[in-house]
Order: structure tokens, then sequence, then C-alpha cells
């Protein structure tokens, strides 16, 4: 009976405990140079990415290639028994690179899935899109870097690369001009950011025009519960077609809270 009575007392105090300091479930991370040493420790590679002392390698620059880079926990992005959304941050510095060749594609993208989502190469960045349909196979939200004009992208811009938010489909909901500058080789970053009170994912990226580094910013009011799974992986995915280019990931940080 005195066992009992303790084991009691020990669940009475863990339950006031809950009960006066809720629980948050976070995820931080911060990977200043990505590297060797990152490879299964901390990122997965799928399909044609692997992780060199270059960094997180999407694809390299062949025809017909697709790959994707997730980190190794999974993300809570909300909870079904309160209805909270996770607040997230992240930042990430990137490379799309054609070695000087003017005509290139597809892009990178930085997506939130469900796990095991397919990757598709040509225009899709390696995201779960089914390659005859181009209808979404899994639920994703992601922001794209495209350096492709494609049947589904905006026309009329200059230059065609640009960045966009996409929910389920290849079709971007918001887009912006990205001078990506390509043909060098430059690398760039963006900062990715939600706020689960106003629903705003918020994009702020870099570009270079005339050897000057520029920067623009998209946003979207998007509430991810009716999009997305309670759990999702996060990560990179990236594609070539027909014309190629080298997607590589340098640095990513990322950082989330989520109170009960």
């Amino acid at each position: 009976m005195a066992i009992f009575n303790f084991q009691f007392l020990l669940y009475s105090l863990s339950l006031s405990f809950c009960i006066l300091f809720p629980q948050t479930t976070s995820l931080t991370f911060n990977l200043t140079n990505l590297g060797d040493q990152d490879q299964k420790a901390n990122i997965k590679t799928f399909g044609d990415a692997y992780i060199s002392t270059q960094g997180l390698q999407l694809t390299s620059n062949l025809e017909q290639q697709a790959g994707k880079g997730t980190y190794k926990e999974s993300l809570h992005l909300w909870d079904k028994s309160t209805g909270k959304l996770t607040d997230f941050d992240t930042h990430f510095t990137f490379v799309v690179d054609s070695d000087g060749l003017p005509n290139f594609a597809d892009g990178l993208a930085f997506f939130l899935a469900p796990d095991g989502s397919m990757s598709t190469a040509g225009g899709a960045f390696g995201l779960p899109i089914d390659p005859v349909t181009i209808v979404a196979t899994s639920p994703f939200v992601a922001v794209e870097f495209d350096t492709f004009q494609n049947a589904w992208d905006p026309v009329g811009i200059s230059p065609v690369t640009h960045v966009g938010i996409d929910v389920n489909s290849l079709t971007s909901n918001v887009t912006a001009v990205w001078y990506g500058n390509i043909t060098r080789g430059i690398k760039n970053e963006a900062w990715i950011k939600y706020d689960s009170s106003s629903y705003k994912l918020s994009v702020v990226f870099t570009g270079s025009v005339n050897n000057s580094r520029v920067e623009d910013t998209i946003h979207l009011i998007v509430d991810l519960r009716d999009y997305l799974p309670e759990w999702v992986t996060i990560g990179f995915s990236a594609s070539t077609g027909a014309l190629v280019e080298k997607h590589s990931v340098k640095s990513w940080a990322f950082s989330s809270s989520l109170g009960n």
C-alpha cells in the first residue's frame, strides 16, 4: 500500500507540474558549415542528393536528376489536442550554379511535407508531383527558387528566375522575380518565418544585380493545419530536366516552438 501511495503521489506531482508549467515541443539546430560530418548525423539524403565538403548537394549538373535532404528529426507543426500551431524561423545559404551555361534548369525548394513523400525530376524541384498529371501525390508547402519557365509559371517577367510559395501545387500562390545570377553561381541567402498568430508565411531572399547584393520579400497568409499533418519532414529538394545546373545548400539554421 505504501508503494502504491508513493507512486500515486509521484503521478499527482507530475500532473500538477504539467498543468502549472505547460510543455513545449521545439526543434532547434544550427548547421553552419554543412559537410561530411552531417551525413546521417544530422541530414538524411534521398535520390541523387549527397553530402560533400562543399555542402548538401541536391543534384549534380546531370540531366533528369531529383534529390532531397531532410533534417534527421520531424517537426511537430501543430497539436491536434489543442489546435495550436508552431512558430518557426529558418535561414539558409545556397548556390544554384550552371557553370556558366546560359540555359539551365530547374531549381530548388525548401519544403514541409509528410515523411516518405516522393521526389520528381524536371520542373518539380524534387517535390511530390506526379510527372504525368503534374498533380501533388502528397501534401506539401514549399518555397521554390525556380530557374526555368514552365507552363504553370508566371509569364511576362524578366528574368524568368523567380521565388514562389507553393501549396500542394507547382502553380505558386505568390511570386517575385529572383536575380539569382545562376551563370556565376553566386551564394544566396533566404530567411523564412511562420507566425502562427497571423498565419503569415514570409520569405526574404537575396540576389545580385550589377555585382551588388539585393533583397526582396514575399508572403502568404496560410493556415498550415489545413494542408499538413501534425508531424512533418523539413528539408530541401531540387531537380534537373533536359537542362541542368548544380544545387547546393551550404548552411542551415532552424528554430521552432510549439506551446501545449
